[in-house]
């Protein structure tokens, strides 16, 4: 089987932010439905838009009540268009389980070497993207349900040439930013640029473009961390857009939906809407919690493809599905063990942390640093205006706030934590912890967990709001967050 494929184009859309409206909007209609006529608008609003061609038994039907998987894909592939112009750039899974601790998503890094099948029974074996180019939605829905060994119950085809209009509808989000995103290309050969961008590390909103350039962002990076990424800027997205804004706009939202995404035509009858809207509804108030794809990344530049680690693949889909790998559970927070716990791996580099201190004396708040790092880590820069960084934002009463960002990195590919000080006593990535950890100088720490794992430890103060950031893929450990947490000290000259 052989398939004339277009050459690669710069990335062109923003796949978390999309994610993040279909989520939000089905957040928003099933907390406002208020029997069947609303459905029925839902479905109106959905109809307006197209459907998704998937012959019979590509997706499972679910019953009332039970767990439902979506199928998220995404690419700058215009509907009207051909299926061979384009390859998906984005594969997401959502699991939506009312018996679970929280709302599950999954991306599959799109250079994935599976097989493909054809027409003739044979197969092709090419990056799990390319499915799309040979068969479209249809095509990659089978390839993912073999792959995973999962049935699926909905398939939404999001495009991208709306980016704008949904993100700039809904807002735009405030992130968590790990580290200094900055390309551009000015040195470039033709045909072997990546996009221009200039985001500095630290807490700020993003809009626009500015937000399609962070999630779209290659450039020295693997799939396993701009999936990481595009998981955080869901998780971030869908915590700061309410529940009351949500269902104040949720025609508005439905609308945009339908005009830039094709789902499945179950979506379009009040019989299956009506199953999905309630299980979201059980849903809403749960976290989103990231299940990472064990990849292993190719160990030769020359190698295209990543490849699925076949053991820990089948945890990590009980782990999706709430069976087996992770249980649900009510316990909020990482959990507790009845053994004593071993001492963090961190060492004392308290010398280190009072050099960037001194590059951040005068932001206007007190400069707390950490007395202790991981182990094998070290600080960034100090590097004039960039690491570490003190700045301003707004908050969003418009109030002009200071802040300051100090980042350390363990040397891996996209392992960047960082250290976030703001005179802004209320952030949103600070509102609704999963637990909360007393200290014995009095200071609360608030714990942020993404499943096993904690996200962000942060303290509020008479001053302002502090935190540490866990690297993207998570790779410090709760106790390690933890220990360089409560080591966070003032220091003044």
């Amino acid at each position: 089987m052989s398939v004339s494929l277009p050459p690669k184009k710069p990335r062109t859309g923003l796949k978390a932010a999309l994610a993040a409206l279909i989520v939000i909007s089905l957040t928003a209609t099933a907390t406002a439905t208020a029997g069947l006529l609303e459905v029925q608008r839902f479905v109106d609003d959905l109809n307006t838009g197209q459907k998704l061609d998937l012959a019979p038994g590509v997706i499972s039907t679910a019953e009332v009540g039970r767990p439902q998987t979506i199928l998220l894909l995404g690419s700058d592939h215009r509907f009207t268009a051909g299926k061979n112009d384009a390859r998906s750039d984005t594969i997401m899974l959502v699991r939506l389980n009312a018996d679970s601790d929280g709302t599950r998503i999954m991306n599959i890094p799109r250079d994935l070497k599976v097989d493909i099948p054809g027409k003739n029974g044979g197969f092709t074996t090419d990056k799990i993207n390319a499915s799309y180019a040979y068969g479209g939605p249809a095509l990659t829905t089978k390839v993912v349900k073999k792959l995973l060994g999962i049935d699926i119950n909905h398939v939404i085809n999001v495009n991208f040439s709306g980016f704008h209009q949904a993100v700039d509808y809904i807002g735009c989000v405030w992130t968590d930013i790990d580290r200094s995103y900055f390309n551009d290309n000015s040195t470039a050969g033709y045909g072997q640029g990546y996009a221009v961008i200039n985001i500095p590390a630290g807490y700020q909103k993003l809009c626009g473009s500015q937000a399609l350039d962070y999630v779209r962002f290659r450039h020295m990076d693997t799939d396993i961390v701009r999936s990481a990424r595009q998981q955080d800027f869901v998780r971030q997205a869908r915590q700061q857009y309410g529940a009351q804004q949500a269902v104040q706009s949720r025609h508005e939202l439905t609308k945009i939906f339908s005009k830039y995404a094709q789902s499945d035509e179950q979506l379009h009858s009040v019989d299956a809407l009506l199953k999905l809207l309630t299980l979201v509804a059980f849903s809403s108030q749960k976290p989103v919690v990231s299940v990472p794809f064990p990849a292993i990344l190719p160990s030769s530049p020359k190698d295209p493809y990543v490849t699925a680690n076949r053991g820990p693949l089948h945890q990590a889909v009980g782990k999706f599905l709430s069976e087996g790998g992770e249980q649900p559970s009510n316990r909020k927070g990482p959990r507790k063990s009845s053994k004593p716990a071993a001492p963090a791996p961190v060492h004392d580099d308290f010398a280190a942390a009072k050099i960037q201190a001194d590059y951040l004396q005068g932001v206007g708040i007190p400069v707390y640093v950490p007395k202790v790092m991981p182990n094998g880590s070290r600080f960034m820069g100090p590097e004039r205006g960039k690491y570490p960084r003190a700045y301003q934002l707004r908050d969003d009463d418009k109030k002009l706030q200071v802040a300051y960002r100090i980042v350390g990195t363990t040397n891996g590919t996209g392992q960047f934590f960082g250290v976030q000080g703001t005179s802004w006593k209320n952030p949103p990535l600070l509102s609704e912890p999963t637990a909360k950890k007393q200290l014995k100088d009095g200071r609360t720490l608030l714990l942020f967990g993404d499943g096993k794992r904690l996200r962000f430890v942060g303290f509020k103060t008479k001053a302002g709001s502090y935190w540490v950031s866990n690297t993207l893929t998570e790779d410090l450990s709760n106790q390690t967050m933890l220990a360089i947490a409560q080591s966070l000290v003032p220091v003044t000259r």
